[in-house]
């Protein structure tokens, strides 16, 4: 209850300060705000479609929110981007200076606004350069010239124009541009405030026009440099692909390969088979020759003259001869024997095969060997093993001749084929990356169409409107924040100041500085018309100070009266008031009293005085009840142990309007050891009502309102209460 009061009284305290400072606050900031400009708002939407809108893009059917806000990001980061800001700003500033009027308001700009921006311009030092630009013909032309005219330089009007801080065409004045997501849908909500209707209704139109051409501009730039790399890229890449199926067509024909897998085949199997006749051949080739040699051992010298014959040799020679034609004939196609050249080459053979067989028997003399061998089977044999070794050898020739074309194709076939394969290999690597480059190309031109259809979902769907009524200034809510702004400054400047304050001020903080227990209260002198309260009040503070003196008594000394020591820290603290005051009191009760002051009953600076062991030394007793000492303070004499020790109450009086320092804590802790163990008190002077009252209970006059208002300070809300109003004129009544 006590911090309640504590707070409640600070408050009061300080109420004219409240009241006034933030009235005076707020009555100044709404006389400051009478003037405020007009805003002119302008809102548009714009639907983007990014997250339902139809994508040809293959997907699982599932949306990907992180892709989704990042388009959304893109598109708002678009908008806020310098470049489109930029556009916005040379088209605006055109648009102006076409369209303005310095007569009449339009829909473009105030009369007002245009004559500030045209006086400027024609007023800057390049004027007259600038004026040249604008084509009142052409809007777009004369945003091409103004392009053209901007240089980085600060000299530049047109860049200045945009990079300093004017309040329509500038990129901070544009930066302002607010871009919002509508929830989670596909829609973002743009605004834009200005002080001219005409400029933001226009700022906002143009806005939307330039995203959406920046926008395509981005995206199908993108695309159309890819898709232009891949056509390229396919382009050459399928130059090298026919280029290297001609060079392998020309090579195929250079070298007479239709085929070279199944060619290669071929020869492989005519190869095994010549390998299989020529083992054929040289087996009957060697079998022949060694029968032929046994058969001319046999043979008698009559039958070798044979041998020697011209005409037998010639014929020999002649079947030699057919044998052979037939041997290669049949080598070399397996169907020769069906043909009428070779049946023609056999019927020679038989013919001549007969006349050998006729030669032979006329030189055959005997009809049989010494062996008992028939010379005719000799001869017939040995014709017949001649015959076929002859055709032995024919085969085996003619085969060895078919080897030696066969490794001739082998030694061709070889490099060929690895060089064909290598050309394959090159023709398959770039038909491979061919193949990708097409699948890029085919992915990057669907991606151009989706993005034709993403943009072509891009839409203004709320269209800006001009603004024929201003937005509430807020001159509203600035007065509002002036009052508690100033009320919560003041507020919580004194609270600062209360916390860091050592005025005593009241009996809450006097204890806290202290640390020393309050006896009473005495009033400070008001003010009041009716000045006879004033001194009610202090007959009231003065009888509460007797009572509490009175309590502290316990039994009175042989031979000397009750003594109580007013005592100081600093001059000027009311000492000789509160004993005027308990002086006349108590004389008026029949109480024998006696004041003695120092300076005029004692001199602090004699010997008597500071050696003194007793108040006797220094005054001599008589028949006095009570006897009341005032000390000098503290800080200009000291006061004997004996004399305070000896003293029934010491009464320490401050005023509650002075700080309490270091000093005084530390004279304080000085007369606390001196006297002890007796207390210490503390009596406050020139306290307000308010803690004067604590300790007196209500002070005059007794109006029901202050009735009302100290049943409220004491916290006693659900108090019964009797009003007395005929207790406002007499003094210490206590009838309820």
């Amino acid at each position: 209850m006590e911090y309640i009061l504590y707070i409640s009284r600070f408050l009061y305290r300080i109420r004219w300060w409240l009241l006034l400072g933030t009235i005076a606050v707020t009555v100044m900031v709404y006389m400051v705000t009478g003037n405020l400009s007009k805003s002119y708002n302008v809102n548009a939407t714009i639907y983007t479609g990014v997250i339902s809108g139809y994508s040809l893009e293959e997907n699982s059917g599932k949306i990907d929110w992180a892709t989704s806000q990042n388009a959304i990001d893109n598109l708002i980061n678009i908008i806020q981007a310098e470049s489109t800001l930029q556009r916005v700003s040379m088209r605006l500033y055109a648009r102006t200076l076409i369209y303005g009027n310095p007569n009449e308001d339009n829909e473009y700009i105030t009369a007002a606004h245009y004559r500030d921006i045209y006086n400027h311009l024609k007023n800057s030092p390049k004027g007259a350069q600038v004026l040249a630009l604008i084509d009142k013909t052409s809007e777009e032309r004369t945003v091409a010239n103004l392009f053209r005219y901007m240089r980085p330089n600060r000299d530049n009007y047109i860049y200045g124009l945009f990079y300093f801080n004017h309040p329509y065409y500038s990129y901070n004045a544009l930066s302002k541009i607010k871009v919002a997501r509508k929830g989670a849908s596909d829609l973002l909500e743009v605004n834009y405030t200005s002080s001219d209707p005409g400029i933001s209704y226009n700022t906002i139109s143009i806005l939307m026009e330039e995203f959406v051409n920046e926008y395509r501009t981005i995206r199908y730039g993108e695309t159309d440099k890819v898709i232009d790399y891949f056509k390229g890229e396919l382009d050459r890449i399928g130059k090298d692909l026919r280029g290297e199926e001609d060079a392998l067509t020309d090579y195929n024909i250079e070298k007479r390969i239709i085929n070279y897998y199944d060619e290669t085949k071929e020869v492989a199997a005519i190869n095994k088979e010549y390998e299989l006749r020529e083992q054929e051949a040289l087996a009957a080739f060697n079998s022949t020759k060694v029968m032929l040699t046994e058969l001319e051992k046999q043979m008698d010298q009559n039958t070798k003259q044979l041998l020697t014959n011209m005409e037998f040799v010639s014929k020999l020679k002649e079947a030699s001869t057919l044998t052979g034609k037939i041997s290669e004939m049949e080598t070399v196609s397996n169907n020769a024997t069906n043909g009428p050249s070779t049946q023609s080459y056999k019927d020679r053979l038989k013919q001549a095969q007969k006349e050998l067989t006729s030669l032979s028997n006329q030189y055959v003399a005997n009809k049989f060997t010494k062996e008992g061998v028939s010379r005719g089977n000799i001869i017939d044999q040995w014709l017949e093993q001649t015959l076929q070794h002859q055709k032995a050898e024919s085969d085996l020739r003619v085969i060895l001749e078919s080897r030696r074309e066969l490794n001739e194709k082998y030694a061709f076939f070889a490099p060929v084929g690895s060089t064909i394969k290598r050309k394959e290999r090159s023709i398959s690597f770039i038909e491979e990356n061919y193949l990708s480059l097409l699948k890029s190309y085919n992915d990057a031109l669907m991606r151009k169409k989706n993005l034709e259809m993403t943009s072509a979902t891009i839409k203004v769907l709320n269209r800006p409107a001009f603004p024929i009524s201003a937005e509430p200034t807020g001159r509203k809510k600035i007065v509002m924040t002036a009052f508690a702004g100033t009320f919560l400054f003041i507020l919580g400047f004194f609270l600062i100041l209360e916390l860091i304050d050592h005025t005593l001020r009241d009996s809450v903080r006097a204890f806290r500085l202290t640390k020393l227990p309050i006896l009473g209260a005495f009033p400070a002198p008001s003010f009041l018309k009716r000045r006879q309260l004033n001194k009610i009040c202090e007959e009231i503070a003065t009888k509460q100070l007797s009572n509490s003196i009175l309590r502290q008594f316990k039994q009175k000394p042989e031979g000397r009266p009750y003594m109580v020591d007013f005592i100081s820290t600093e001059r000027g603290d009311g000492k000789s008031l509160l004993i005027e005051q308990l002086t006349a009191y108590w004389s008026s009760i029949g109480l024998k009293v006696r004041k003695l002051k120092w300076g005029e009953d004692f001199d602090t600076n004699s010997r008597q005085y500071l050696l003194a062991q007793s108040v006797s030394d220094i005054y001599t007793f008589k028949d006095e009840d009570i006897l009341l000492i005032e000390y000098p303070s503290l800080k200009e004499n000291s006061i004997p142990e004996p004399l305070v020790n000896e003293a029934d109450l010491n009464l320490l009086v401050a005023r509650v309007n002075r700080g309490w320092k270091e000093t005084d804590n530390i004279l304080v802790d000085k007369l606390k050891r001196q006297i002890a163990p007796q207390q210490l008190y503390l009596y406050l002077t020139q306290a307000p009502r308010y803690v004067v009252q604590d300790y007196t209970g209500m002070l005059p006059p007794y109006t029901f309102i202050r009735q009302q208002l100290y049943r409220l300070s004491q916290l006693a809300f659900t108090e019964k209460t009797i009003y007395n109003f005929a207790r406002k004129n007499k003094k210490g009544d206590d009838q309820e």
